[in-house]
């Protein structure tokens, strides 16, 4: 006996799987029910409620240093971000480069300033940056217990202080992995001599 959705005009999947070889229209009333051209549906990333494509970090790892595709830009003399610099993209790839490598269970987020403040401001500026990075990665996800907050302040430039280009440089905020799976990784002190802000 025919399944009773034949009279709903509902083919049943069996009999589709069977027809799917064939070719033919069916008309109504003159017209056909089957479009001239068949548009393929969109890909399912452009479709509404489909989940994200897999991206990869553009982070790169040198030594233990991360290599980042971008710098934080702060406000001058502040630990504030500076509005509109970028950083929020930035803090977007540091979690994805910790998403995609959980052996690194912690990450030294290390702030250092240039030579224009007195040594305990410039301290405690560094550090403040420092914290303000990981509370944003903390907010963005990433589980406190993975990050280190450390303050150098002006004590690890890598530029010339004597000109604008070279304090800006030294202006910086640096990532170092410091443990891997729960062990130090390339120094035994998880601070490197530096200052840990909450």
């Amino acid at each position: 006996m025919p399944s009773p959705n034949w009279k709903m005009g509902i083919v049943p999947l069996a009999l589709l799987a069977t027809l799917s070889g064939c070719s033919f229209h069916a008309s109504v009333g003159g017209r056909s029910n089957v479009p001239e051209e068949q548009v393929p549906p969109p890909p399912a990333e452009s479709r509404p409620g489909a989940p994200e494509p897999h991206r990869t970090t553009r982070v790169t790892v040198k030594g233990n240093q991360l290599v980042m595709p971008g710098r934080f830009v702060f406000e001058q003399g502040s630990p504030n971000f500076a509005p509109n610099a970028g950083n929020e993209a930035l803090i977007a790839e540091l979690r994805l480069y910790l998403n995609e490598t959980p052996r690194v269970t912690r990450l030294r987020i290390e702030g250092h300033t240039d030579n224009t403040l007195p040594d305990e401001q410039a301290l405690e500026l560094s550090g403040r940056r420092a914290s303000m990075v990981k509370q944003w990665l903390i907010d963005a996800g990433v589980h406190p217990g993975r990050l280190l907050a450390v303050g150098f302040g002006q004590s690890r430039p890598i530029a010339n202080n004597a000109d604008p280009d070279g304090r800006a440089k030294n202006d910086r905020i640096d990532f170092r992995i410091a443990e891997i799976e729960g062990k130090p990784y390339l120094n035994p002190d998880p601070l490197a001599g530096g200052t840990e802000f909450p």
